[in-house]
């Protein structure tokens, strides 16, 4: 039922929104997660590494940069802020540094649905 109020929506803001002219609008949807780690008694936030290392064991970083003159943390997101990592279906776990103390570590994973599409599973 949901699929059908959800076409039926889009269907309408198309109409709406469509010239004279047929258009042909794509849609593509990649999961992924932000990492971002604060320091709650810090008057400015500091810069943190992340390293994410995928289920074969390679890893790849991102650097959260602190936002508002250092009033509020960094965030990165995984895969797009980590060059060249990917999406695979397995356990990823990721590590939080600041200067070369790690602050903070974590977990998720990519799991296959029933279509084969991957979703992302916080732990």
């Amino acid at each position: 039922m949901a699929h059908v109020r959800c076409a039926a929506l889009v269907a309408a803001m198309c109409a709406v929104l469509a010239p004279a002219s047929a258009q042909t609008v794509q849609y593509s949807a990649r999961p992924a997660i932000a990492l971002s780690v604060s320091d709650k008694v810090a008057l400015k936030q500091p810069r943190v590494t992340f390293t994410v290392t995928a289920p074969d064991g390679r890893t790849t970083s991102a650097v959260a940069e602190p936002q508002m003159g250092g009033e509020r943390a960094g965030t990165v997101h995984y895969p797009s802020d980590f060059g060249n990592a990917g999406t695979r279906v397995g356990d990823y776990t990721w590590a939080a540094r600041v200067v070369d103390k790690v602050v903070l570590t974590g977990r998720f994973a990519y799991r296959p649905d029933a279509k084969g599409q991957l979703l992302f599973v916080a732990d």
